[in-house]
């Protein structure tokens, strides 16, 4: 997402005027407010919905109320969904913030205003070692992890009810982490990779779950393209097959962190192992063991092994 100058101001703007106010405010007099706003009534409506799906898709909530009058309903931003309590930061901990926030920045750079959130000063302008891409779920799903509230959407074919516990972002790619309770009678930790959610999701009523004690959102982090032997790594998906894989010294450790210590069939003399794990999705599977290279060798499926043949050929007549 990546907002014209123009825009971008008068959406500061509108948040600045939605906090900074005791009551909720109408439409006509956020028009008032705010400039760059058009003032033909059904012009600013379009506009202010546009502004407010931006501010919603990147995490922050437009709270709408009723008020009295012609205008009906009114709109603020309450200050406990937007600002962040004292984390207590000493003077070189929030330069540390500050320095993370200009080296790493959310696709469209809504998210630096996650410094306004701190208190923290903002950074100087330098070049991003980072961008990270925003997804329009991802507004939903952050409001979701904070306010422990269970989100429905479609994944792989099938509507899933999920308590969220974290969002990550690893390889490239923005991973939810929760439990899912359409998984099994009593449902299951799994990844959902954010990109790949059929639709938008929604948010059921805050304080839907409680996370259990304990509970490491990375260490839960799985990325494998397949779903591991082990039970309660991934996305559960009744269409699969077994797989058998060898994987020399230089990728056998990563290889097994992935597909689960269950996987482990043979370790060999000189490190390599050899791995048999479920594949719930071929494709990624096939697009995962071209990224090995030349450390990992398809033994089972024949199928699976012609796949992986006929790509590294294609690739090498290219």
């Amino acid at each position: 997402m990546v907002l014209r100058a123009n825009r971008l101001e008068r959406i500061t703007n509108l948040v600045l005027a939605l906090l900074d106010t005791p009551r909720p405010l109408s439409l006509r007099e956020i028009g008032d407010l705010v400039a760059g706003y058009p003032t033909e009534q059904g012009a600013l409506r379009q506009a202010f919905e546009r502004d407010k799906r931006t501010l919603r898709d990147s995490g922050i909530p437009v709270a709408v109320e009723r008020i009295g009058g012609d205008d009906q309903v009114g709109y603020r931003i309450l200050a406990d969904d937007y600002y962040l309590p004292d984390l207590g930061l000493s003077g070189e901990e929030e330069q540390a913030l500050a320095f993370a926030v200009a080296a790493v920045r959310i696709d469209g750079d809504l998210g630096r205003g996650v410094l306004g959130k701190l208190g923290a000063p903002a950074p100087a302008d330098m070049p991003p070692v980072a961008i990270l891409p925003s997804l329009p779920a991802l507004g939903v799903l952050q409001h979701a992890v904070r306010a422990r509230s269970v989100v429905e959407f479609e994944y792989r074919g099938r509507r899933r009810a999920v308590e969220p516990y974290g969002l990550l972002f690893r390889s490239g790619a923005w991973y939810l982490v929760g439990r899912d309770r359409t998984s099994g009678p009593d449902g299951g930790v799994r990844t959902f990779r954010v990109d790949r959610l059929d639709g938008g999701p929604t948010a059921g009523a805050p304080g839907g779950f409680v996370v259990p004690d304990g509970v490491d959102v990375a260490g839960e982090l799985h990325l494998a393209p397949w779903r591991p032997a082990a039970p309660g790594l991934a996305d559960d998906d009744p269409a699969s097959c077994e797989v058998v894989v060898e994987v020399d010294v230089r990728e056998a450790r990563a290889a097994l962190a992935l597909a689960g210590p269950g996987a482990l069939e043979a370790r060999h003399d000189d490190g390599s192992v050899r791995l048999r794990f479920a594949v719930a999705d071929e494709a990624a599977f096939v697009s995962w063991a071209l990224g090995c290279a030349d450390t990992l060798e398809v033994l089972e499926p024949a199928r699976l092994r012609d796949a992986v043949v006929e790509a590294l050929s294609a690739a090498a007549g290219r």
